[in-house]
């Protein structure tokens, strides 16, 4: 009975997250990016926030994009809530506890008015999970 209760609301809860609307093209273009970050300066706040994040950063070895102007989307329980800045995507191998390298992941970072506002790491299914 308490998996039947638990999957009505799971179910009740994807139909409303589904229901949320997306921002509009229009919100999307007239949206207010800040101003734009250097790639040097973007790269040393990612390596920042990774000195603090990782185990052990010093072994941490990175492959950067190019920073770029972008959006993100928050989700249905953050209102769908529009995050225009720039964007720089990353790809980081560390060791773990063990001391072995544990293989690069993917992360994406927000910055706006060239300060890091928001991170997700890239899950294997390709869903953003926010870790700032």
């Amino acid at each position: 009975m308490r998996r039947l209760i638990a999957l009505v609301i799971l179910g009740g809860l994807v139909l409303i997250a589904g229901c949320a609307q997306k921002p509009t093209q229009q919100q999307i273009d007239s949206a207010d990016y800040g101003y734009a970050i250097s790639q040097y300066d973007a790269q040393k706040q990612v390596q920042d926030f990774f000195s603090m994040y990782l185990k052990d950063p010093s072994s941490a070895q990175y492959s950067f994009g190019d920073v770029y102007k972008g959006y993100y989307v928050g989700s249905a329980f953050e209102g769908r809530k529009l995050q225009p800045g720039y964007m720089l995507d990353v790809r980081v191998n560390a060791k773990n506890s063990f001391g072995g390298y544990v293989g690069a992941k993917p992360y994406r970072f927000l910055f706006r008015n060239a300060k890091m506002v928001s991170a997700w790491e890239i899950t294997p299914s390709g869903m953003n999970m926010k870790i700032f």
